[in-house]
């Protein structure tokens, strides 16, 4: 038998290999360490490729090396979903949906200049579940509890929807240990089936590797600021703010965010462990350390990893210098309008700064984070220094980090109060960070481009064209997709300052101690 929890796992054409697994972590339920449900399983192949999954399902994959697809997330799980262990019975009438979104080439993309696109693949999820047995590779027969997924598409725009299935996932669990010994998955065309058994269970729990933990905050608008009480130096620890918002939507398709806060206090040096003989001196604290703790108290689901931020407070006092530097620079672009005698070009530049300063921005150091890739690639995993905190010689250094849910819409439309087939081109600010200038008309631009505009997560700034921008200000379309690099996910009126499109335009657009 082999030592260590191992599964042989297929995706696509590609042939099946042993996957040996990496890291696992806590998933509780109530904010409770002793509530765990389920653990974030975490695979590592040969290659660094990662393959996330909670209960049998897929949760991301990335680092892919398929010709395509780079990465995959999934943005929504059908609601029943795996977290009922032990039920037995669901109504075959059941109808839910499941999302995933593929990071992939883009139509700018070239070998030299790498560019991608977010695609979310989106199936109407039908559910029926059968007992059997089932042969292991290991030469036992389990009973099992089959659950098969039939996936159907989503209806289009005119409520249309297809009556066959496209396809099956299926999900084998052992009635015996409740878990998840085999699955089949469809992840969409390009990448087809993922498939997975069961070689060696995993039968441990994740926990920390710290005596460190978190503590939840009561309901409050914010963080506070922590000092030391001893006369100790506070430059020594950091403390660590986690803010979880989860989207939620009413039967009348309305969105709305709940926010937990959390606060940890770490050392900022972790000293050297007997067990790691290679790790010669003190390392500085790191993000993904403060992750893998927050999973002991604070992480119910998995969250959206490209649309995970880190903030701190002196890049706080940095970032509002250069918005007041931009908001002066709009109102100078209105009075150089209005100088020219430029009466509507000077009421869009009006219009334009304060859609501004309504835009709910915040600096950030990261733009989307992979707990998995930061274990494996220390170039991902920022350490949490004092240069970057330290705002106060009295004063804790602090780190902010905020979780989000997927975004539930296509892209945000954000700036001018006019439609996108207003527009010849845009600039689109994708979740990533990723800035491109994207054509929009059928004259100028093909399907696959004008998809840029439509991605989850992305932000379109209609603004004046850069044709229309005098001399000294053509760069200022830009200079505001930069600034919308740090749109801030988690702050509540962030549906509420925005124009939402969920399909593309039918006009073809000609807390602890240590």
């Amino acid at each position: 038998a082999l030592p260590y929890a191992a599964n042989y796992m297929k995706l696509g054409d590609s042939p099946r290999s042993l996957v040996v697994l990496g890291e696992a972590d806590n998933l509780v339920q109530g904010h409770s360490p002793d509530a765990v449900y389920a653990q974030r399983l975490q695979w590592f192949t040969t290659s660094n490729e990662i393959i996330e999954i909670v209960q049998g399902r897929v949760q991301s994959l990335e680092n892919l090396r398929h010709a395509k697809v780079k990465a995959l997330w999934l943005a929504q799980e059908p609601s029943s979903g795996m977290r009922a262990s032990h039920a037995k019975q669901i109504s075959k009438q059941a109808s839910t949906q499941l999302s995933y979104d593929l990071r992939q080439t883009s139509a700018f993309h070239t070998e030299h200049k790498p560019h991608f696109v977010t695609v979310r693949q989106s199936y109407r999820v039908v559910k029926s579940q059968r007992e059997q047995s089932l042969a292991m590779p290991n030469g036992t027969t389990l009973n099992v509890l089959v659950t098969e997924e039939q996936l159907y598409p989503i209806a289009d725009q005119n409520k249309n929807s297809s009556t066959q299935a496209i396809a099956t996932n299926e999900f084998y669990r052992d009635l015996a240990s409740g878990r998840i010994v085999q699955s089949k998955q469809w992840l969409g065309p390009e990448l087809g089936y993922f498939e997975m058994t069961e070689v060696q269970p995993f039968n441990g729990v994740g926990g920390p590797t710290q005596n460190w933990g978190y503590s939840a905050l009561p309901a409050q608008s914010g963080f506070q600021d922590l000092k030391t009480q001893d006369g100790s130096d506070p430059t020594q620890y950091r403390q660590l703010r986690i803010k979880v918002t989860q989207q939620t939507t009413t039967q009348q398709q309305e969105a709305s965010t709940t926010s937990q806060l959390f606060n940890g206090l770490f050392f900022g040096t972790i000293p050297n462990q007997p067990n790691q003989p290679g790790q010669a001196n003190p390392r500085s604290l790191r993000l993904n350390d403060v992750v893998t703790e927050f999973h002991r108290l604070g992480l119910e689901q998995v969250p959206y990893a490209p649309l995970t931020r880190l903030h701190s407070p002196k890049l706080d006092q940095w970032f509002s210098g250069r918005k007041a530097g931009m908001l002066v620079r709009l109102r100078m672009l209105e009075q150089t309008y209005k100088a020219d005698g430029e009466t509507e070009l000077a009421a869009q530049a009006a219009e334009l700064t304060q859609a501004f300063q309504s835009w709910p921005l915040r600096a950030t150091y990261i733009h989307g984070w992979s707990l998995g890739d930061a274990r494996i690639n220390q170039a991902t995993n920022k350490a949490l220094n004092l240069a970057d905190a330290a705002v106060s010689n009295s004063v804790i250094p602090s780190y902010e980090l905020s979780l989000n849910a997927a975004p539930q819409t296509s892209s945000l439309q954000v700036g001018l109060a006019t439609q996108l087939s207003d527009h010849e081109q845009v600039y689109v600010t994708d979740a990533h960070g990723q800035i491109s200038l994207v054509p929009l008309q059928s004259y100028n631009s093909t399907a696959e481009q004008r998809a840029l505009a439509h991605q989850p997560g992305a932000l379109v700034l209609r603004s004046i064209a850069d044709k229309d921008l005098p001399k000294g200000f053509r760069d200022v379309n830009y200079q505001l997709a930069m600034f919308l690099q740090h749109w801030d996910w988690a702050a509540a009126s962030a549906t509420a300052s925005t124009k939402t499109t969920t399909q593309p335009d039918t006009t073809e657009l000609a807390h602890a101690k240590h």
